[in-house]
């Protein structure tokens, strides 16, 4: 009889913990005038473990990323639009359509590949140790890869038609893949600046500076979807301009988006430091810069057989903040900003990509590739308002 009441007082105790699920509710705004604009809410409660978005009445998909206490969505806005927030302390019960994806993988010496979130090394040996050389992103319009080395430039994979493909080609599409219409690697990147890369800066030699020396390196995914994908690149103990310096550079894709949203975070004693961003010179390339803002359209294709591998045209675009430029530059390689980071180590700014085999730009000139891509980004640099009603 005693081991029968502690058993129901102990399931009474369950029962109550279970009925104590937290809940609440935001009432959020978004001021701006962005299709597809993303929305990111950092004022989660800390006993948060899911949310559900709707506007209208209408369920919106949205992703909570729990390692950064934000949570994403992504929603037209034409003015001011409202939004409704339900926190819960309990997982997540819906499952949304994945329209972004992020992959890693290590090869094992009998050259199998294994799956990997967060890979590190204190060496410059990684670029050979992970197939495509390092993470890999995508929405349904662009993909993206990182080279693990210290380059770490940023190369691009166009998109012909709207879809998801890496799970599927693994950036290296196959002769049936191809024939059937999926997309492929537009660009040579070599030790260009590629689109959007962070680099240091060597005045006297006027040229990019790689990641050369360091103590420790690391590659990670933050999350895969299904809203948006965030990829890290770490650098602790890098020997920069005489110093010491630790430097995370952030990639964010979002859903229904090419165009990605670099959060570069310095620490250390960086000040009076510069660094360099921009977009890569290509054969018979035409460039524009406008403001904070620069892009360029050419062809330097990654396959030498003209015949399977079509050439075609490739607009690249970065924006940056104008507070922060220092001066214009370029080398033999690039066409280069020199930034400084804020008063809080940071360098954040946006960079896209567009290719002229994607269905929705198929003979588009590259007069109207350039401006569209360089509008897309300032666009994409623009922020929103958002905020939550008391």
């Amino acid at each position: 009889m005693k081991r029968l009441t502690i058993l129901m007082l102990a399931l009474c105790f369950v029962g109550s913990l279970r009925a104590e699920n937290r809940r609440d509710v935001y009432r959020v705004t978004v001021d701006g005038r962005r299709a597809q604009c993303p929305v990111v809410i950092r004022d989660v409660p800390d006993w948060a473990v899911s949310a559900v978005v709707r506007s209208g009445g209408r369920e919106i998909p949205s992703q909570f990323d729990a390692p950064l206490r934000e949570l994403a969505f992504v929603a037209d806005v034409d003015g001011t639009r409202k939004f409704r927030v339900e926190w819960s302390s309990e997982p997540a019960r819906r499952e949304y359509p994945a329209c972004v994806h992020a992959q890693m993988w290590l090869k094992n010496e009998d050259k199998s590949l294994r799956a990997a979130d967060t890979v590190a090394s204190d060496r410059d040996n990684m670029y050979h140790r992970l197939h495509h050389h390092g993470p890999a992103f995508e929405s349904e319009y662009a993909a993206y890869r990182i080279y693990f080395d210290k380059k770490q430039t940023i190369d691009t994979y166009g998109k012909k038609s709207p879809r998801l493909e890496l799970a599927e080609t693994m950036w290296y599409p196959s002769d049936e893949q191809l024939a059937a219409g999926y997309g492929h690697d537009n660009l040579r990147v070599f030790g260009s600046v590629g689109v959007g890369t962070l680099k240091g800066w060597d005045a006297a030699k006027n040229r990019m500076i790689h990641i050369t020396e360091f103590d420790r390196r690391e590659a990670r995914i933050i999350a895969r979807g299904p809203v948006r994908t965030v990829v890290e690149m770490a650098v602790e103990g890098w020997r920069y301009g005489g110093r010491r310096i630790g430097m995370v550079s952030r990639y964010i894709l979002y859903a229904g988006h090419s165009d990605v949203q670099v959060e570069n975070s310095i620490t250390g004693d960086c000040d009076g430091l510069l660094f360099t961003t921009g977009v890569m010179k290509m054969a018979g390339n035409s460039f524009l810069r406008m403001g904070n803002a620069m892009a360029a359209v050419g062809c330097d294709f990654p396959e030498n057989d003209t015949l399977k591998w079509e050439r075609e045209r490739v607009a690249l675009a970065v924006a940056v903040p104008a507070g922060q430029v220092r001066a214009d530059a370029e080398d033999k390689t690039s066409y280069l900003w020199l930034l400084a980071p804020d008063e809080h180590g940071h360098i954040d700014y946006v960079f896209d990509m567009w290719w002229r085999k994607s269905r929705w730009l198929e003979g588009v000139s590259d007069e109207a590739m350039l401006t569209g891509v360089l509008d897309a980004v300032r666009r994409a640099a623009s922020p929103v308002r958002v905020e939550r009603l008391r």
